[in-house]
């Protein structure tokens, strides 16, 4: 007995068998480490156990041929992660690396090395700023060789090839993010022309790839997805493409807008960049600053269904990548908080210099601007409705952290119970972040709170007494509760969702960009 979890492996050179985990003992509470059996098709059968995880050797990655080669383990006394590998034929895992749970640097298993199936290929920052890709040797137990480095922007997970029956797990690009966008170094020529040719074909081309592929190779699905296609679906074969579907398919790509890069100078020195969404109207247009949650995280140029509503009102969108955001190397990330908490400081310069950058460049009103964000958004957001001077006419704070000492106590729980989402960061930056629920009396312009109910990430006590606060010091706010919704957004269903945007595009209609306001805030 016992409960299917997924395929584990595909065994492509086997037609009629695949890996699966199976949870066993479920009703006994003996299915926290799955085992791992082959599953013939055509005898509609379980077969041979292959192994079972255990709390020394867990997470388990197989080759093609379905031999386990990869394993992960976490060891609560050194509070270290453990990667782990295993050679073809042998039943031992080896310990390759250990990582510090606090430590700043990454390490991770992407691939086996082409030239030498035995060894494996790594990102892992190995004492440099950015994200490398690295060989590594596993007879002598090392990085052995730097593959693929840049000095600008880390290296990110590779492409594999298309055909994953006949070239099964084969990298065949190293990919890095400039600009907010993908960019492939193929170390295959012919994907990489196929590529090429798919660019040229496929309309509004951005985050293209090939998600199957028929063993002879000539039948194809290709998913693509950006600013200007929400996510559609095409079928090539016999040389014709056609559409399979769409995922938003009442949103017309010529009424969508475009995302652009943009690099400014913050006040304090670095160089800091941005994505704009541009309405297919003229400039000036209002602007809407919308940071991204986390902090820190990377973030890339995408379909944003935020952005695009508020470029559809007219209004340009900047997301800025502000200190503490990835994809640049370890030393743009951490100067938010490596040497202080830069909360509510240098990060919110960097947000309000792209702002102001933007009304320079004659792109957006300088009496138009407002800042809109979701979780450490609406935590910016917060702090940019009390700042001196005020650039803002008013702000909207979705599951927003009004007070980091809350917040922090919350996530110290989260730590003691799991191992992987405590870190060095969290602790420094809101320890010393500016906390706006003690700058209540300082706000100076109208904002909307909106929260979830059962919100777990950003739990609803700490956005319910700072709206208490805000009526004790008469400040001018509304209040949205998304009734069952929680943090993120596969929470936010269509109600959900008609009830924001709703409310937001009226809050900026009637209650932001007024003449009183433009006053007040002059």
């Amino acid at each position: 007995s016992g409960r299917l979890g997924r395929i584990a492996s595909l065994l492509p050179k086997n037609k009629n068998k695949v890996i699966v985990s199976m949870y066993e003992g479920v009703s006994s509470g003996k299915s926290r480490y799955p085992a791992y059996f082959e599953y013939d098709f055509k005898r509609n059968k379980r077969g041979r156990l292959v192994l079972r995880e255990n709390p020394k050797a867990y997470g388990v990655r197989f080759d093609a041929a379905g031999n386990p080669r990869l394993a992960r383990s976490y060891d609560v006394s050194t509070n270290e992660f453990i990667s782990l590998h295993r050679a073809v034929g042998s039943s031992k895992w080896v310990e390759i690396n250990r990582t510090h749970r606090d430590s700043f640097e990454d390490w991770s298993v992407v691939g086996l090395d082409p030239a030498n199936t035995e060894n494996l290929l790594v990102l892992a920052h190995n004492g440099m700023n950015t994200v490398g890709m690295w060989a590594f040797d596993t007879s002598e137990n090392k990085l052995s060789e730097l593959i693929y480095h840049r000095k600008d922007f880390d290296v990110s997970r590779p492409r594999m090839h298309s055909n994953k029956w006949e070239n099964a797990g084969e990298i065949t690009a190293v990919s890095y993010y400039k600009d907010g966008r993908a960019h492939y170094e193929y170390l295959n020529d012919e994907e990489g022309a196929i590529y090429t040719q798919l660019n040229s074909i496929i309309p509004n081309p951005d985050r293209l790839v090939i998600t199957s592929r028929s063993r002879d190779g000539n039948t194809m699905i290709i998913n693509n997805s950006g600013p200007r296609d929400p996510g559609t679906d095409y079928l090539l074969k016999d040389g014709q493409l056609s559409v399979l579907g769409s995922s938003k398919p009442g949103l017309a790509s010529d009424k969508l807008a475009d995302v652009k890069n943009i690099w400014y100078k913050s006040r304090h020195g670095e160089m800091v960049n941005g994505y704009i969404t541009v309405p297919n109207s003229e400039p000036p247009y209002p602007l809407v600053v919308m940071p991204h949650g986390g902090p820190f995280v990377g973030e890339i140029i995408r379909f944003d269904e935020w952005s695009q509503m508020l470029a559809n009102q007219g209004f340009m969108v900047l997301q800025p990548q502000y200190r503490g955001s990835k994809l640049r190397g370890l030393d743009f990330y951490k100067t938010a908080f490596i040497n202080g908490s830069q909360g509510g400081a240098e990060m919110q310069d960097d947000k309000d210099d792209g702002a102001l950058y933007l009304a320079e460049q004659g792109l957006v009103d300088r009496d138009r601007m407002m800042m809109f964000g979701w979780s450490y958004g609406g935590y910016a957001a917060l702090v940019a409705a009390s700042r001196t001077p005020q650039i803002y006419q008013c702000v909207i704070a979705g599951a927003t952290v009004p007070d980091p000492n809350d917040q922090l106590s919350y996530y110290r729980n989260q730590m003691a119970r799991n191992p992987s989402s405590g870190s060095v960061e969290q602790i420094t930056f809101w320890d010393g972040s500016v906390h706006p629920i003690k700058e209540v009396a300082n706000v100076n312009v109208p904002m909307l709170i909106v929260h979830g109910t059962v919100d777990q990430r950003t739990p609803p006590r700490a956005a319910r007494a700072y709206i208490e606060a805000l009526e004790k010091n008469n400040k001018n706010h509304k209040s949205l509760w998304l009734d069952g919704a929680d943090h993120f957004g596969n929470t936010l269903f269509y109600n959900h969702k008609l009830e924001l945007y709703s409310a937001m595009t009226d809050y900026l209609a009637n209650d932001c960009f007024t003449e009183k306001q433009n006053l007040a805030a002059s």
